[in-house]
């Protein structure tokens, strides 16, 4: 690897009056003495500090040629003369040349060049997220390890892990330790609680009630709802919590699992002091499936919940007629304005053990750029990808050119800030897109983002305090945003997961992946299977729980667990 080593030089010359003899200055008082060496000291001090050597990125960077491979966008103008490659051209003293495939087939193209033995482009943007690998098994391209552990040439991954929370380098890691891949890491809270628990406020009030907090109180508002003709049309059809499908992605299920113990992960894993474990062998689960059953028992959840699809749902909760108080969704997406603005969200539950575990499925990097093995210039190539990953050339790559598409909170170009921040102070929004939809929704060809293309870093603090003011927008619009946003950031900290750690990385070998996969996907289909009889009372629960056990023990779920044992303290321990 040709990264320079940079040593630090220092100068230490001390001379000690006292010492010499002959010079006639055995009388001078200590305190002269002492005046003098520090001053000399001090001197000497910033000498050194002069004579160390700066790293100058640009002296690597300067002159350097370097090719680019990214997938056709049609709304980015030509990549070569974009605004975001202009400002890497004149900060590095680089020329990029990028090289365009059409999406449609654009991983299919880089594997055909990688399979041939074609020469390959310098850097490779937006590799499959795990196909990638093989590249690395055949060596086309090459591992990043040691720039990722050189501050000079990490400087803004470092600043991300910091800003994040995340330590970028561990989540790169591949099952062997090595890394081959500059991160994609948006860490957006709407994404990591896309689903949230929503409750038709005026059905509420009508009822007498607050926004529930608890298991119980949500439990008692919903059968008050369904004993009672709110919707005043003489029919007994109010529908206390309506959803979609059992699954292993199954939201409701999940929203009502996990104040007992957290079902967010798609396969049930649970961390608990360095242990992992599945959620569904353990006592909470079993009383988890008890609270439930007490909503399917008294009519509160249809039972068509566990096998309707989408369309299905969505037919009651955008019924004509108003028929449900509560369901788990990214917002309500129906037409009625009117309706969507009645419903409001409800932060975690908190369960009978007092914890909370609010759905949340964390967002982690994943590969967005690597560098071949055909680059002549790995040093400049990783200065040039981690500069991509600095915050506020990371929000450009997303959202526009600075000044124009969007500013920092304290820059913003607005008449009256005050008008959009009756709950807020200014830190609270970071950044103002200013046409957010007309930049990713509109059909404008423009020269001055990425759109995403590459590696970037962008932390949730920055994705929390966004607002978005789109042509025709209110204050109030904005402000529902940012609500939202609060509420996302509530179910995130705090006490959010109460006793039980998330883990969604670890990475398995090749060997590891084949050993689990076909017992992972027989345990998948038993464990809904038996959810949807345990709740249904097909089976009962306490009677037929330790033949549940010994079934999931027959499967293998005890394999599963070695394994992502392993491989979490291989990466973490």
């Amino acid at each position: 690897m040709k990264v320079k080593k940079i040593l630090a030089v220092l100068l230490c010359c001390t001379f000690v009056a006292s010492a010499l003899a002959g010079c006639g200055k055995a009388q001078e008082s200590t305190e002269q003495k002492s005046s003098e060496v520090s001053k000399e000291s001090v001197e000497e001090s910033s000498s050194a500090a002069e004579s160390t050597p700066v790293f100058d990125p640009k002296s690597i960077t300067e002159g350097v040629k370097l090719t680019i491979a990214a997938p056709e966008n049609a709304k980015i103008e030509d990549y070569n003369t974009n605004e975001m490659t202009l400002k890497i051209e004149e900060k590095f003293g680089v020329d990029l040349e990028f090289v365009t495939f059409p999406k449609s087939d654009y991983q299919d193209k880089l594997n055909v060049m990688v399979n041939g033995g074609d020469t390959l482009p310098d850097i490779i943007f937006d590799p499959p997220k795990e196909g990638y690998v093989n590249w690395a098994n055949e060596g086309a391209i090459i591992p990043l390890n040691e720039y990722y552990d050189n501050p000079d040439y990490s400087k803004n991954i470092r600043a991300g892990s910091e800003s994040t929370g995340v330590d970028i380098a561990t989540n790169m890691k591949l099952a062997d330790g090595t890394i081959y891949a500059l991160p994609k890491f948006i860490q957006s809270p709407s994404s990591e609680v896309y689903m949230k628990l929503w409750v038709y406020e005026p059905w509420l009030k009508a009822i007498g009630k607050e926004v529930p907090t608890t298991t119980e109180e949500f439990y008692e508002a919903c059968k008050l709802v369904v004993e009672n003709d709110l919707n005043g049309n003489g029919k007994a059809d109010e529908i206390g919590y309506v959803g979609y499908s059992l699954d292993k992605n199954s939201e409701w299920f999940k929203y009502l699992m996990d104040p007992f113990v957290y079902a967010g992960d798609s396969e049930y894993r649970v961390l608990d002091d360095g242990q992992i474990s599945f959620a569904y062998t353990s006592e909470e689960w079993k009383e988890g499936l008890k609270y439930i059953k007490k909503f399917f028992d008294e009519g509160l959840i249809p039972e068509q919940v566990l096998t309707q699809d989408k369309a299905g749902y969505e037919s009651l909760l955008y019924a004509e007629e108003q028929v449900v108080f509560a369901f788990t969704d990214w917002y309500y997406r129906g037409s009625d304005q009117q309706r969507r603005s009645e419903y409001t969200h409800v932060s975690a539950l908190l369960g009978p053990a007092e914890e909370y575990n609010g759905f949340y499925n964390p967002k982690l990097p994943y590969a967005a750029a690597v560098i071949s093995a055909d680059c002549e210039n790995p040093d400049a190539a990783f200065l040039v990808l981690d500069y991509m990953c600095e915050e506020s050339f990371s929000i450009s790559s997303r959202w526009g050119k600075q000044g124009q598409d969007w500013d920092y909170w304290e820059e913003a170009k607005i008449d009256d800030k005050s008008k959009y921040i009756p709950e807020y102070d200014g830190n609270d929004i970071t950044f103002i897109a200013y046409d957010d939809a007309s930049f990713w929704g509109g059909s404008d060809v423009q020269n001055r983002s990425y759109l995403q293309a590459g590696p970037m870093i962008i932390p949730k603090t920055a994705m929390l305090g966004k607002a978005m003011l789109a042509e025709g927008s209110t204050p109030e619009e904005e402000l529902t945003i940012l609500n939202i946003n609060k509420t996302n950031k509530a179910i995130i900290d705090g006490n959010t997961y109460g006793r039980k750690e998330v883990v969604s990385y670890m990475p398995l070998t090749l060997e590891e992946t084949e050993s689990v996969s076909d017992i992972k996907a027989t345990l998948g289909t038993y464990v809904i299977e038996m959810t949807s009889a345990f709740l249904t009372g097909n089976k009962d629960i306490d009677a037929d729980w330790d033949a549940y056990i010994a079934e999931l023990d027959k499967i293998g779920y005890k394999k599963i667990l070695e394994v992502y044992q392993a491989a979490y303290d291989r990466l973490y321990k």
